[in-house]
């Protein structure tokens, strides 16, 4: 039976060569909370119905917060609204509706005392009519 491992191991040695290891994505710490919807670039249009979905690891019990934050001159992020609360981090997704907000660039932000820091989505840009307005460039 030992000639098995000893050819298990040349194998190996053999396949690495040619076939570097992958690696495998790194896993977020416990108690971790991921957005997955909005992925980014979106357009959303006030008064919509949108989804917002996350994925978990850990055990998360406690209820979050889904939050609207606002890109500022400075580029930093500040709320703008909250779109759901006491939302049960299981359910994996909360229904939310687009308030009216000054147009401009946003993002989703989930919050809960069990999270360390609130996990973000990439940035969005919300609209009054559908269409995003970019401003005047003088050349």
């Amino acid at each position: 039976m030992r000639w098995i491992a000893l050819a298990k191991a040349q194998l190996k040695r053999a396949t690495d060569g040619l076939f570097p290891p992958r690696t495998a994505s790194p896993e977020p710490d416990s108690d971790a909370l991921l957005v997955r919807a909005p992925t980014g670039g979106e357009c959303w249009t006030c008064v919509e119905r949108r989804q917002i979905s996350w994925r978990i690891t850990g055990c998360l019990g406690y209820p979050c917060s889904v939050l609207l934050e606002r890109r500022t001159e400075q580029g930093k992020w500040s709320e703008a609204a909250v779109l759901a609360s006491q939302v049960d981090p299981r359910a994996l997704r909360a229904s939310v509706v687009v308030p009216e907000l000054p147009e401009g660039p946003y993002r989703v932000r989930i919050t809960s005392p069990e999270l360390p820091h609130g996990a973000c989505s990439p940035p969005l840009t919300i609209s009054r009519n559908g269409t995003v307005r970019l401003p005047a460039t003088t050349g």
